[in-house]
């Protein structure tokens, strides 16, 4: 997938017509998939290019810090599901030939929709066929919807559809739902919702070195902007993406693993930081410091606690092993 980075790398009605769709995509979910989906299939059947609109920062974390700046506060992080690097691996495994990453920042948040489509949509890209979701808002204070879409298609050529919600037990897939999912630690219905396990990714970062002390070397998994599974132990399958392959870690399932969450209470403060480590069993050949890792949640195996002994935390890590062993072998 061809990755394009802001407004000015975009040269007018340059390259073939192409099947557009626009959106955040945080998570990259089974509503987001069947957008995707439809997209994908109107390139191949008129041979033109699919792509994907989408944004380096999320619109709602930004409109937060520029009215907390001029109410004088500090805006509040919105937690993603997925890092825009995360979100672009999803996007090319959903077929996807480009993606244009667009600023979200105050001109973003200004433009009209009328600038938008015929700026963005019409000249840049040139458009044959825009998708999107029956709820899409967009252009200056979300002034923007479906109806503005139509016209414009009306005005400039291009068609134009705006699909229906997936829906489970009668509920929207969205994103804010997956996110309360996910930081509950409820993996069965947030991989329902998301067509997938729940999963990170991360680049491996050198760590304290007290793991492989302790007899269990681990990766340390810096993590950007996801929300996190709650603390505790977890059985786990972890891979490099292509391109950032190393060792073993090419399988397409995953290598088998035990993943830690948590602020490490045996050996450090309840203010420390959260952090990620990933054990594997077996030996991996090459080092994976500096690597991208992806790590998927399959199962919890126990929540976090403090250890009084050293040995007591080496004798349960024993354990979870074991049975993180069991639980992989079953769930394949």
């Amino acid at each position: 997938m061809r990755v394009i980075y802001g407004i000015g790398r975009l040269e007018p009605h340059a390259g073939c017509p192409k099947a557009v769709t626009v959106g955040v995509f945080d998570g990259v979910h089974r509503g987001h998939r069947r957008v995707l989906a439809r997209v994908c299939a109107a390139a191949r059947k008129n041979r033109w290019v699919s792509a994907v609109v989408t944004f380096a920062a999320h619109p709602s974390r930004t409109l937060r810090v520029l009215r907390a700046g001029c109410a004088g506060r500090a805006g509040r992080s919105v937690r993603h599901l997925t890092s825009l690097t995360h979100k672009l691996l999803l996007l090319q495994r959903a077929g996807i030939d480009e993606c244009y990453v667009l600023p979200f920042d105050r001109a973003m948040a200004r433009r009209s929709p009328e600038a938008f489509v015929r700026d963005i949509l019409v000249e840049r890209l040139r458009a044959a066929a825009v998708y999107v979701g029956e709820d899409f808002v967009f252009g200056r204070k979300a002034s923007g919807n479906v109806a503005t879409l139509r016209a414009a298609a009306r005005k400039f050529g291009f068609r134009f559809f705006a699909l229906r919600h997936v829906k489970t037990a009668g509920r929207v897939i969205s994103s804010t739902r997956l996110r309360a999912l996910i930081e509950h630690g409820d993996l069965v219905e947030a991989r329902r919702l998301l067509g997938r396990r729940v999963s990170l990714l991360g680049c491996v970062v050198r760590g304290e070195g007290r793991g492989k002390r302790l007899g269990f070397p681990t990766a340390n998994i810096a993590v950007a902007h996801e929300a996190l599974v709650p603390d505790g132990v977890y059985a786990t399958r972890a891979r490099c993406p292509v391109g950032h392959a190393a060792g073993g870690l090419r399988d397409v399932r995953g290598r088998p693993c035990v993943t830690y969450v948590g602020r490490r209470p045996t050996f450090h403060s309840r203010r420390a930081p959260r952090v990620v480590e990933v054990h594997f069993w077996r030996p991996v050949s090459r080092r994976l410091r500096g690597c991208l890792l992806e790590v998927e949640f399959v199962r919890r195996l126990r929540p976090d606690r403090r250890f009084k002994r050293t040995q007591d935390l080496i004798d349960q890590m024993r354990c979870d092993i074991r049975l993180a062993k069991r639980i992989l072998k079953r769930f394949s």
